[in-house]
């Protein structure tokens, strides 16, 4: 398995939040990510998201 490379501003689709826009990332241990009703923070790497 390759390890997604994720970047500030990428559009993601998550498996529970749907799609949502990286708005931060914390080195390569988490993203803030917008899904449009409220940022979450994602422990990376998450099998659950995929960079669009």
């Amino acid at each position: 398995m390759i390890d997604e490379v994720y970047e500030v501003g990428a559009r993601v689709s998550h498996d529970t939040y749907g799609m949502g826009r990286i708005i931060s990332l914390q080195g390569t241990q988490s993203a803030q990510v917008d899904f449009g009703e409220g940022a979450k923070h994602i422990p990376l790497p998450c099998a659950k998201m995929t960079a669009l």
